[in-house]
């Protein structure tokens, strides 16, 4: 669809017949700068005239977060979240189905982690929705808790970039990765909790593990990466992961960048270090930190 056509100087007059230039300008512009804003804050340009009322449905990027209803009116966090989820659901249902370029998602799970499943239930019917419509990047913000990320959501045809903070990918993540997205060139995930031995990619271009990504399995399991198209490979190791993950099939990696942060170092062997970089062989450009204390 397209945004209906309508004369813009008629409908972008102020107070006094003063005209208004910004009103006045083109749909696709008005929309263009809309995009830039928090979707709450383009929802709320529906008051300033007739002329906006309806713009925001157009937009092609979703941005939303939960902290954008702690000043909410409420005593405690659990009606800021009710309040949040509403919006989410009704702007998803107004909106024109208009593909998406993007979709942003700082969501906030309750603390004591009891019904972690059913609290991310929201954020796995949102995924899923905006993928139906062609997003082609995902960045998805947790608080509290991990995300217990449903792998059956990342179906697309067109989805191309992800960033995933603050979640849990159960066993068989990556395959369905794999499978269900077969465009995706780039992924970015920190602060998760991984649960499958092997990663593989044969789309991916540029992979990011950072900022306490954790393998979860028996010590005496070795995770493996095999990517045959990445080229750029940003790795920080926890201190909590017993072995480095053994790389596979980097051919085409032209950069790395690794981190070994001082806590890892009693988990590290020489021959573990030296299977680890003997994956990086083909690279051109290797920035390698070992022994660093994160502050």
């Amino acid at each position: 669809e397209t945004p209906p056509s309508s004369d813009p100087m008629a409908e972008a007059s102020g107070d006094g017949g003063m005209e208004d230039k910004i009103s006045a300008l083109p749909d696709e512009l008005l929309i263009h700068v809309l995009s830039h804003l928090r979707s709450r804050e383009a929802v709320h340009t529906c008051v300033l005239a007739r002329r906006w009322r309806d713009l925001w449905q157009w937009v092609p990027c979703i941005d939303v977060s939960f902290k954008e209803f702690a000043d909410m009116p409420y005593e405690d966090d659990d009606e800021d979240d009710f309040e949040f989820k509403k919006f989410v659901n009704r702007l998803l249902m107004l909106r024109r189905p208009v593909d998406l370029e993007a979709f942003r998602l700082e969501y906030r799970l309750p603390t004591d982690g009891d019904y972690a499943e059913d609290d991310s239930a929201g954020a796995n019917l949102w995924i899923a929705h905006v993928l139906q419509y062609k997003a082609q990047a995902v960045k998805v913000v947790t608080q509290n808790e991990y995300l217990q990320l449903a792998p059956s959501v990342f179906t697309s045809a067109y989805l191309k970039r992800l960033h995933i903070c603050n979640a849990n990918l159960i066993q068989g993540f990556f395959k369905h990765l794999q499978m269900g997205c077969p465009v995706l060139e780039y992924l970015l995930l920190s602060n998760t909790n991984i649960q499958d031995l092997d990663i593989f990619s044969n789309t991916l271009k540029a992979l990011t593990l950072a900022d306490d990504v954790m393998f979860s399995f028996n010590n005496g399991d070795q995770a493996s990466i095999s990517a045959p198209n990445l080229t750029s490979l940003s790795f920080e190791w926890c201190p909590s992961a017993a072995r480095l993950p053994v790389l596979k099939n980097m051919t085409s990696l032209e950069t790395a960048s690794v981190v070994l942060l001082w806590g890892t170092i009693r988990y590290c062997d020489a021959d573990g270090i030296k299977q680890f970089l003997g994956g990086l062989s083909h690279v051109r450009s290797l920035n390698f930190c070992y022994g660093v204390k994160k502050v």
